[in-house]
């Protein structure tokens, strides 16, 4: 077997059908890889809505971008994200073009459109049919890039691929240029996954290839790059966010050898078979054969040693995937190859994977039914039972946090209201409990014990008038018995009482 040729200089612009269609392409890649692995739509629609529950992986990074947003270069004060201090390309662009934080944030999703885009224009360019470029598209992009992007907020995983394609493949070197300027404000990991980038482009077009050109200005961008962030910045840089202090605060191998496995899978999935269909394809050649085998088990090896994020560490071999597809290009056994590894990608379960838990993705339907029905972090009867129990204990300001969060997440607060009620009342803060059986009384109007309890309150703050309304109205909600209950019954008497019950 035989290296497929070097590729045809750059032709004219594609015509506007051609153009209009790879589009498409694109977009239904993006809706098919959507529809097989959804984002955590229930995750984002509860954090805009109770955004104390910020701690939910799916948007706790999300919470780190909006402070660098509101002020670049400020320390993150979530120890967990301190890395994403100098990450500053798109909360730059945020704060000083004043985007909204949907815009801030859905600018992965635009970078998962353009990588997908840029991979339908490389394989056309190599003339894959339609059938085969769309195979291959979606097995390049059913990958960690992707799902990071599109499934958490606040990562940038797409633009990190852009960059380190652009560097392999684009075939202006301006746009080479570009990239090793912008995508380290991405992530410093292109800092490590350039060179075998570089690389796959010498591999790729090694008759086009002029080094001078190819390397000398990436590598001095970069230089220039690591002198300014790690040498004139690292000064102002928290400590959880130095290299030092990143990879020393944790041994991100300490994990078991086939959770290991499972984040270096689920780093590029099917597509490690393109990833080994390049080195197939080059073997002939023994000695770019090791050295793109060498260099890339390297890589993996560095990224699961640096990073928490096992899968996402992946991204960095995402260019010899699409070297592999390119070099294979004339191979007869690429088209079976991508109808069985699609499939397969689409179908076995996919996971984010760290070094300390496994988060599984699922499909749209399944996301979608998740607004309707809220994981236990999100139900306000658990929050409300808890609280009951820390009065109970004496804990009131346990009590009281949890009773606010209930009462963010009820669909009907009545009920967490109450009790918050209560508890103001017990503590001689009636206006607080006004507050509470207010909300009581407007969630749950038919009850009478809503409109008796804020009578209490009212005559409680000397407004006797409404204690009296409320009260005559809560007795006409009433069974006929209701006024000899002892509680009301003492009530009535305080509020018939001459000096007005005081």
């Amino acid at each position: 077997m035989t290296a497929s040729p070097a590729p045809p200089a750059p032709s004219a612009p594609p015509a506007p059908r051609e153009q209009l269609l790879r589009w498409l392409l694109a977009l239904g890649a993006i809706a098919t890889l959507v529809f097989f692995f959804s984002p955590s739509w229930a995750a984002f629609h509860l954090w805009s809505r109770v955004p104390e529950l910020s701690g939910m992986i799916e948007v706790r990074r999300g919470v780190s971008v909006l402070e660098q947003v509101a002020s670049p270069g400020t320390a993150v004060s979530d120890p967990l994200h301190a890395a994403i201090q100098w990450r500053l390309l798109f909360p730059a662009l945020g704060h000083f073009l004043g985007l909204p934080p949907f815009a801030v944030f859905a600018l992965a999703h635009v970078g998962a459109g353009l990588v997908l885009a840029f991979l339908v224009t490389l394989l056309r360019r190599a003339r894959f049919t339609w059938a085969d470029t769309a195979l291959a598209t979606v097995a390049l992009g059913a990958a960690s890039w992707f799902f990071t992007s599109t499934g958490w907020l606040g990562y940038y995983d797409s633009w990190l691929a852009l960059g380190l394609l652009l560097v392999a493949f684009a075939d202006a070197r301006w746009a080479v240029w570009l990239a090793c300027l912008w995508a380290p404000w991405v992530d410093e990991r292109f800092l490590l996954a350039a060179p075998l980038a570089l690389g796959c482009r010498w591999l790729h077009r090694p008759d086009r290839f002029d080094v001078r050109r190819e390397v000398a200005v990436p590598a001095a961008l970069l230089l220039a790059y690591a002198g300014l962030r790690f040498g004139l910045l690292s000064g102002r840089t928290a400590a959880g966010a130095t290299a030092g202090g990143y990879l020393t605060g944790k041994n991100f191998l300490d994990a078991p050898l086939s959770r290991i496995a499972l984040g270096v899978w689920d780093g590029l999935r099917s597509a490690w078979a393109l990833a080994a269909a390049a080195v197939i394809v080059l073997w002939p050649q023994r000695a770019r054969a090791l050295l793109l085998a060498v260099a890339s088990l390297a890589l993996l090896a560095l990224g699961l040693a640096t990073a928490q994020d096992y899968s996402r560490s992946m991204t960095m071999l995402l260019p010899v995937a699409v070297l592999g597809v390119l070099l294979a290009a004339a191979a007869p056994w690429l088209p079976r190859l991508l109808r069985i590894a699609v499939p397969l990608t689409l179908l076995l379960p996919a996971h984010h994977v760290m070094n300390d838990r496994v988060n599984p993705i699922f499909y749209l339907y399944h996301e979608l039914a998740a607004l309707d029905t809220p994981p236990p972090l999100a139900m306000s009867e658990l929050y409300e039972l808890r609280a009951i129990h820390a009065m109970e204990r004496g804990e009131f300001a346990a009590a009281q946090s949890d009773l606010a969060l209930a009462i963010r997440l009820a669909a009907n607060p009545a009920s967490p209201a109450k009790q918050r009620g209560i508890l103001a009342a017990s503590q001689q803060r009636w206006a607080d409990a006004h507050r509470d059986f207010s909300l009581m009384v407007e969630h749950d109007a038919k009850n009478p014990d809503a409109w008796f309890m804020r009578a209490q309150a009212n005559q409680a703050l000397g407004k006797s008038a409404d204690a009296r309304a409320d009260f005559e109205h809560a007795r006409s909600l009433a069974p006929a018995d209701w006024p000899t209950r002892p509680d009301v019954a003492r009530f009535l008497a305080r509020l018939n009482a001459p000096s007005g019950g005081k």
